[in-house]
């Protein structure tokens, strides 16, 4: 059988794929499936960059306020709601464009992946604590230090438990290593008849985007939206509250730094998550600038 035509809209923070997706849309009479981890949960906006409402008014949007933040959402449960968004666009006649910078979230769409009935997530759960049990919690903390300074302050180093969740949360959000178990054969397992588009340009121009965006965020109120969201009884564990921008936002409303350094953090962790896509997504496609 044909498979369906999809296009990928791929690429790092604040390179432009939501702009480039919306007027790709405008052309082929498409609809868009976002491919965002946070963009999934509802009262996560300003941080999350979320299409504005007139973007939606204008072209569909899917996979957007799916989720209570009160809940971690795995990507499994993304896969299957998006693949169903996606089968649902083209019984319309419609163009499906899935845009986003989630790179396991892209790839379980793109690849038919084992999630063995239990999803990615807990997959790399058992794999840590099995782990832990061989080579200790000081050994499993090491690791967390390592790839997720912040995130390990906020963990007692025997806290095994909490510690696995804020490794898998970093491995999730910087560099996709849960994928490891469950990359096969692109071609014989690949779901899609896909276009992919990565987007780049130059590194010095998109770190600049990076803080001007970043300032723009705290310039409309995403301290307050962080707020609102921890007075909703949100914990700061949660993984919704784990995103660049929020996480930096708790700690600052927790007293460990001033609004400047919690902006300076975020920019600095948002370039470094940014470096981490671009060669995520460079497996994919031939870049456009």
């Amino acid at each position: 059988m044909t498979k369906p035509k999809v296009i990928f809209v791929v690429g790092p923070t604040a390179v432009g794929k939501s702009a480039y997706a919306l007027n790709l849309a405008q052309e082929t009479d498409g609809e868009i499936v976002s491919a965002d981890s946070m963009q999934v949960y509802k009262g996560l906006d300003i941080g999350t960059a979320k299409p504005t409402p007139d973007e939606r008014m204008m072209i569909p949007h899917h996979m957007i306020d799916v989720a209570d933040p009160m809940e971690d959402y795995s990507a499994a449960e993304y896969c299957e709601a998006a693949q169903a968004a996606i089968g649902a666009i083209i019984k319309r006649g419609k163009q499906p464009i899935v845009c986003g910078g989630s790179g396991l979230y892209i790839h379980s769409l793109l690849y038919e992946l084992d999630f063995a009935g239990r999803g990615a997530d807990e997959d790399l759960r058992e794999t840590l604590k099995k782990e832990a049990d061989e080579k200790g919690a000081e050994h499993l903390f090491a690791k967390l230090l390592e790839i997720d300074p912040s995130a390990a302050k906020q963990v007692h180093p025997n806290n095994v438990k909490r510690v696995i969740r804020a490794l898998e949360r970093a491995y999730g959000e910087i560099e996709n290593e849960g994928l490891r178990d469950f990359s096969g054969t692109f071609e014989e397992k690949q779901r899609y008849d896909a276009r992919i588009i990565r987007l780049t340009m130059d590194r010095k121009a998109l770190y600049e985007r990076i803080e001007r965006r970043t300032e723009k965020f705290f310039a409309d109120e995403l301290v307050s939206e962080v707020q609102g969201l921890l007075g909703r009884g949100i914990p700061r564990e949660s993984n919704a509250m784990q995103g660049i921008g929020y996480k930096e936002v708790v700690s600052m409303l927790s007293g460990e730094y001033d609004e400047s350094e919690a902006l300076r953090l975020v920019q600095q962790n948002t370039r470094r998550f940014a470096k981490r896509q671009e060669t995520w997504f460079k497996r994919y496609a031939i870049p456009k600038t």
